[in-house]
């Protein structure tokens, strides 16, 4: 099944018809935003349209002038990332500081205020690229700019408010909450969501040549989000990093201060080698939780059978820890000392005794957390 308008179906963004078509009327009125705001969660196609629109731009021979043919030189330049006037700021990428060690290898967990700095600069340099069927722009994504550091923010906010007017901005945002305010307000905001598990299933069937019960188990793992369900697609090990990470939490919560104390001090150690796998810990937890509230306000999370399944817990047990998991995500990403953070996380998770659990070991077990 194809997703979306025909139009919007060259662009290969699945699900996401309506984000798209925003951005290719902007193009095809010459009215694009000096700066843009994709938001939704990881894997929904955040990345992916802007580098679609970044194509269109650069399209030797787009469709109508909007639609990207994503086989010429200047689109298969943009898709391998050599395309001039066009960088992605990311975590590790390159500042001119003289002195400043390679932020590839530091273990950076933010963009910091010299590659802001730096993008500032460049921005306000002419391009060196005249595309043939639009104006020349220097561009940049930004992925993503809940990642950037508050001294980074400041210093990208004058070339929000006071854009040259050969640039264009796209910040890509998980949480645009997370963004100083005065940056979110200045730019044209569009929201990707994820797709219905029907049909990021029937998207996945037709594209990778899935059964059925193999594209819906894939979409309920993403919850919808087609880029994820090919990430896990490609590499299964990453499933069962989730399948671990969700019988991890199953086990906490029905263990001690010890267990869980011995459990942070093990998340914490794999902080400064493994950080996205400790990142991808803490997303699970929180998708967990979130069925739990789902679950209580009357709809069925969609779950393949093998996800470890929480015990029953409070609504109002289950809303604090998903709190507590998304304030500890945000503390590790600002550099809180690991352990502190993770056992603090391990006391604001609700304690629910396993089933079969005899009553002297769930009061050793309630008693070792109050305490």
């Amino acid at each position: 099944m194809t997703t979306g308008t025909p139009a919007a179906a060259t662009w290969g963004v699945h699900g996401q018809a309506l984000a798209t078509a925003q951005v290719r009327a902007d193009l095809a009125a010459d009215r694009l935003a000096h700066a843009y705001l994709l938001t939704g969660p990881e894997g929904v196609g955040k990345a992916t349209l802007a580098r679609r629109l970044v194509q269109a731009i650069h399209c030797d021979t787009p469709a109508g002038g909007v639609d990207p043919c994503l086989a010429c030189a200047a689109c298969r330049r943009v898709e391998d990332g050599a395309a001039p006037d066009f960088e992605v700021i990311a975590i590790g990428g390159p500042c001119d500081e003289e002195g400043h060690r390679d932020h590839a290898a530091d273990n950076s967990t933010r963009i910091r205020i010299c590659q802001a700095r730096r993008l500032t600069r460049l921005s306000s340099l002419a391009p060196f690229h005249a595309p043939r069927h639009h104006a020349p722009r220097r561009i940049f994504v930004i992925d993503t700019a809940d990642d950037l550091q508050t001294e980074a923010g400041h210093a990208l906010l004058k070339t929000v408010e006071e854009p040259p007017a050969s640039s264009l901005l796209i910040l890509l945002a998980t949480d645009p909450d997370e963004l100083l305010p005065t940056i979110r307000s200045r730019c044209r905001e569009i929201a990707l969501r994820p797709m219905p598990h029907a049909e990021c299933a029937g998207a996945l069937a037709e594209s990778l040549g899935l059964d059925e019960m193999e594209a819906s188990r894939l979409a309920a793992l993403a919850r919808g989000r087609y880029g994820l369900a090919l990430r896990l697609h490609e590499d299964p090990s990453l499933i069962q990093l989730r399948h671990a990470a969700a019988e991890d939490l199953a086990t906490l919560v029905a263990a001690g201060r010890n267990e869980r104390f011995d459990y942070a001090a093990r998340l914490a150690g794999r902080w400064r080698r493994e950080r996205p796998s400790v990142l991808g810990t803490l997303d699970v937890w929180r998708w967990r939780w979130h069925d739990v509230l789902t679950r209580a306000a009357g709809v069925e999370a969609a779950e393949p059978d093998e996800v470890a399944t929480l015990p029953a817990v409070p609504v109002a047990a289950a809303a604090e820890a998903l709190r507590a998991t998304q304030r500890t995500r945000q503390r590790l990403i600002e550099n809180t000392n690991p352990q502190l953070a993770v056992e603090v996380l391990m006391l604001d998770l609700p304690y629910v005794a396993a089933e079969g659990a005899s009553s002297g070991e769930e009061a050793r077990a309630a008693a070792s957390l109050a305490s």
